[in-house]
């Protein structure tokens, strides 16, 4: 399941592009998509549900603002603790600068004064968890890479480095 802070921008509409590449290629992984008077939190829980039944991954698409505490009940600071509190495999998919990700906080902010969200993702993603790189990468590299990681189940190796490249093709395409 990819988990992202859904706002309409470019990330997520690279990523809801690379979620096509992977069915394409046979991954079954979920993705919310809601239309207009459809509820995305139903949605979500059925996916989160599903995810643990099936002892299934997380893609965790770190932004800066990743897991960041907002008044959504459904949001990737609460996909984020469920994955984690339900001990299920998280991925993360770096694009953001600083690692890992450092979601808004602070005395200002309405919902997480006490940096819980920083808490929860050093908990979720310690420093021997494989991250994807995916700064400057190709959508046809990026979902190549998540593809291989869920193949060969390397979720949990790595010392916060780079996920490496161990077989398959050298394009996505082919």
């Amino acid at each position: 399941m990819f988990s992202a802070r859904f706002d309409g921008g470019e990330v997520e509409h690279m990523f809801r592009r690379i979620h096509r590449k992977l069915e394409g290629r046979g991954y079954k992984i979920f993705m919310v998509e809601a239309d207009a008077g459809e509820d995305f939190g139903r949605k979500t829980s059925a996916f989160l549900g599903q995810l643990k039944k099936q002892k299934g991954v997380l893609l965790a698409v770190c932004t800066d603002h990743y897991a960041e505490i907002t008044r959504s009940p459904y949001s990737s600071y609460e996909e984020l603790r469920f994955c984690y509190n339900n001990r299920i495999g998280i991925l993360p998919l770096r694009l953001c600068e600083e690692w890992p990700p450092d979601p808004p906080s602070g005395p200002e902010h309405p919902y997480d004064k006490d940096g819980e969200a920083c808490g929860l993702l050093s908990l979720a993603m310690p420093d021997n968890v494989v991250f994807v790189e995916c700064r400057s990468r190709s959508e046809d590299d990026i979902a190549m890479d998540i593809a291989e990681q869920l193949h060969r189940g390397g979720l949990t190796s790595g010392h916060g480095k780079e996920a490496r490249r161990v077989s398959g093709c050298q394009n996505f395409s082919c």
